[in-house]
């Protein structure tokens, strides 16, 4: 890959940024600015109670990884719930197309000392299995937006875009089992990663890790079972939201709403933070649902809020902290 490809690709995440932000800004200013933010402020101090909802949904995300580090070798709880906070921050806050957070992650757990073949199979396998379980999800969405007993051109949509997920997802364990994809990739990754500093293990060194957790069926389906919980954290934060917002919803619409935030944020991997996305994401679901305009870009309103409210001082904890002589975070527990 040329270095002039690498600058456009660096800079396509911030291009595609900016865009999804203005069409954000025009969606607000065109369905009663004021309105919204009235609704807003019926939330008001309630939305701390999404901080340790938030906390609780990331562990859960955390354990779903951990278990698929071979047991000997696993980092603390505490170790990989923090990283997975400064995975999500990075990915929605900075534009590098939802993979920057998984790069910081694996050279943090480089640098305390996990072997770096462990550190960057962990979190392709980890990816590669949340991945397939949102597709899951993306069923029981559809399912029900179907009893709702409308929207059939999103729910085609839909249909369309889980096909050629599942198909690319097949398709990217094929290629990780039998591919030698880091091996052929070295290179290519090493230039990736250097923004970050990331060290990168020997691509056939990581390739083998990688065979090896795909060979270890229990951990899988113990890490489908953790990440299938932290999803269904995700939909209690929806619920807490609408009833905050005074909407008389049930938890039926709180997943629906998660399962559809799931599928954008995958879809839309080179939008950071979905800006843009989620807002016409969850006005199309609403419209379905029965809940006004204003109110879906109410509901992203206040996500957004406990979004930057959380994801700002963790990328600013750790920015102190992955410096060479920050002081590490604890790793016990």
């Amino acid at each position: 890959m040329t270095a002039r490809r690498m600058r456009v690709w660096r800079y396509l995440p911030l291009l595609t940024g900016l865009v999804g932000l203005a069409g954000a800004i025009v969606l607000f200013v065109r369905h009663h600015p004021l309105r919204i933010l009235r609704l807003v402020a019926l939330a008001g101090f309630g939305m701390l109670w999404l901080v340790p909802l938030r906390l609780v949904t990331m562990a859960l995300n955390a354990e779903g990884w951990r278990v698929l580090f071979p047991q000997r070798q696993r980092p603390s709880r505490r170790l990989l719930t923090w990283l997975a906070f400064v995975r999500n921050a990075i990915n929605t806050l900075l534009p590098v197309a939802h993979v920057g957070g998984e790069v910081a992650a694996a050279r943090d757990l480089i640098r305390r000392g996990v072997g770096a073949d462990l550190a960057v199979s962990g979190i392709v396998v980890e990816t590669t299995v949340t991945l397939f379980v949102q597709m899951g999800f993306t069923v029981i969405g559809i399912g029900l937006l179907l009893s709702y007993g409308g929207g059939n051109v999103l729910v085609t949509r839909l249909w369309w875009g889980l096909a050629v997920a599942v198909s690319a997802g097949l398709l990217f364990v094929f290629v990780q089992r039998r591919g030698r994809v880091f091996a052929r990739l070295q290179r290519a990754f090493v230039r990736l990663a250097a923004p970050w500093g990331a060290s990168v293990a020997d691509g056939a060194t990581v390739d083998a890790a990688i065979v090896r957790a795909y060979g270890r069926t229990g951990p899988l389906f113990m890490s489908a079972l953790w990440q299938g919980a932290s999803l269904m954290g995700g939909a209690a934060e929806f619920w807490v939201i609408l009833r905050l917002l005074h909407q008389a919803a049930g938890p039926r619409l709180a997943v629906l709403l998660e399962t559809l935030m799931q599928a954008l944020q995958s879809a839309a991997f080179l939008v950071p933070g979905t800006l843009g996305v989620q807002e016409g994401g969850l006005m199309a679901v609403g419209a379905v649902a029965g809940l006004s305009a204003e109110t879906a870009l109410a509901i992203s309103a206040v996500r957004r809020v406990r979004q930057v409210g959380l994801a700002v001082p963790v990328l600013l904890t750790w920015a102190r902290t992955s410096r060479p002589r920050g002081r590490a975070v604890p790793e016990d527990g």
